[in-house]
């Protein structure tokens, strides 16, 4: 949707977006999509007020990009749920509830990608063109995609909600006051509006979802871009973890490799489903090697999430490089809400092509690891309080005499702490077992894998050389788990 035909005003969701984030609409869409159901794995009371704080954005991005997309039937349901968002929002000043603090990540980027998607279209559709009938079920698709993330969104919010008043509640049970700018009454209403554009939401998707999204135009996906997405973000991986260590950097890359190698086995299995690769005696362990890697990545990503407390900040670099090769990939492999098949991905893309290509990869990811595992035993490396603790203890147990794993006032607010001995242990060895399985990895995909062929141009897309990867020594500039999958409900 990123691109305008000014005689038609079609809107191509999958057209090439510019050389800063290469998403198009339908990718950017997609993405905001699949981070808003991370909100649905965050349910923590304690982020409520956070979440709060930054739902109105995401409702006031989505209805810049609702009112941006041309409507035939001039549909009001977006109209209704920007009235309770802006009501709330009222309400929010006049009552100083929940005042100022820290906003939600997730919700950040779900909003900050809308308002992406917005300019593009805004910019690239001609406002008086009449659409043809591609391009309205292509609009209508765009729509729908919209407003299942309000959906997902709102959901998140208010079961965040229900757990913050719940706790609250409890608290009063107890005959214990309230913290200052606590206030269950409030508390109670934006739950009560949040739930009424969930409400008005899945009204609207009831008759849609998923069916709408078959519309969505596509092109086929080019293994260049790719090759340039993946060799991006292997380049600034190695520059965000070479400056001073965050627990927030460390995990989003351990998350973004877990969706290569997710991804690398889905198309893999894809191109051995018809029969697109040549028998080999190591074919079969690929595969089994390749959901090794991905366990292994997923294992130290579950420690990482619990490392990382209220300290979410992301290089946005870091971020940028993350979503262009995750669109990358889910432009192969994902359809509507889910993985595709098959015979849609082969479509969509040379599979044999895509699997020498992401196979050929592992050997950078063996680096990456190895630097993962550096940047975990930095010494300067400091983690939420509570999740540290938690750690410690059950892995270690309590600790031995007076001492504790961390602080109580630390605990207490849940502040950055050294990584205790037990927890940074437990971190390195999940790492090196990530650079072992990576290496086996590597090492079978090394066997299998054709001799190359590409042009010059485009073996210097993916043959970065180790030392392109890493930064020089002196630059220290400091900078929400596998793709969603079917229904998240």
């Amino acid at each position: 949707m990123t691109g305008v035909d000014a005689h038609s005003g079609d809107i191509d969701i999958d057209g090439d977006a510019d050389d800063v984030d290469g998403r198009s609409v339908g990718e950017l869409l997609l993405d905001a999509d699949l981070t808003s159901r991370d909100l649905l794995w965050d349910p923590d009371p304690d982020t409520a007020t956070a979440k709060v704080r930054t739902f109105g954005e995401v409702v006031e991005a989505a209805a810049e990009l609702w009112q941006a997309i041309p409507d035939p039937d001039a549909e009001l349901s977006m109209a209704r749920i920007h009235q309770v968002a802006t009501h709330l929002h009222r309400t929010q000043q006049r009552t100083g509830w929940p005042g100022t603090g820290p906003t939600d990540p997730h919700l950040e980027i779900v909003a900050d990608t809308l308002v992406r998607a917005a300019e593009l279209v805004t910019a690239r559709r001609h406002p008086t063109a009449p659409l043809s009938e591609t391009g309205h079920l292509d609009s209508e698709a765009a729509r729908t995609r919209i407003m299942h993330i309000l959906y997902v969104s709102s959901h998140g919010v208010s079961t965040a909600l229900t757990g913050h008043t719940r706790s609250l509640q409890q608290r009063l049970d107890t005959r214990k006051t309230l913290a200052p700018g606590d206030s269950i009454r409030h508390a109670r209403d934006a739950r009560e509006r949040v739930s009424a554009v969930e409400r008005l939401a899945g009204s609207y998707l009831h008759p849609r979802w998923p069916t709408a999204l078959a519309g969505a135009h596509r092109d086929r996906s080019e293994i260049v871009g790719l090759d340039r997405a993946v060799a991006r973000w292997h380049l600034q991986a190695h520059r965000s973890l070479a400056a001073p260590p965050s627990a927030a950097n460390i995990a989003y890359v351990v998350r973004v490799q877990q969706d290569l190698a997710l991804a690398t086995s889905v198309i893999t299995a894809a191109a051995d489903s018809r029969g697109l690769r040549g028998p080999h005696p190591d074919t079969d362990r690929i595969r089994p090697a390749l959901a090794g890697l991905e366990q292994a990545w997923g294992q130290l990503g579950t420690d990482l999430g619990q490392m990382i407390g209220r300290q979410r900040r992301l290089d946005p670099e870091l971020l940028l490089a993350g979503n262009n090769v995750r669109a990358a990939l889910r432009d192969i492999t994902h359809d509507q809400h889910g993985f595709t098949s098959p015979t849609l991905m082969a479509d969509r893309v040379d599979l044999q092509d895509a699997t020498t290509s992401l196979q050929r990869g592992l050997s950078a990811t063996v680096d990456l690891a190895h630097v993962v595992h550096d940047a975990l035993d930095d010494p300067d490396l400091t983690a939420a309080a509570r999740g540290a603790h938690a750690m410690a203890t059950s892995t270690a147990g309590p600790p031995q005499g007076p001492a504790a794993w961390v602080t109580a006032r630390d605990l207490h607010h849940d502040r950055q702490a050294r990584l205790p001995p037990p927890v940074r242990t437990t971190l390195l060895d999940h790492a090196a077992k990530v650079i072992d399985t990576a290496a086996a990895a590597d090492s079978v995909s090394a066997a299998v894998s054709p001799a190359p062929s590409r042009s010059r141009e485009q073996s210097a897309l993916t043959g970065q050389r180790t030392q392109n990867l890493t930064p020089p020594a002196m630059d220290r500039t400091p900078g929400v788990n596998a793709p969603g999958i079917g229904c998240e409900r």
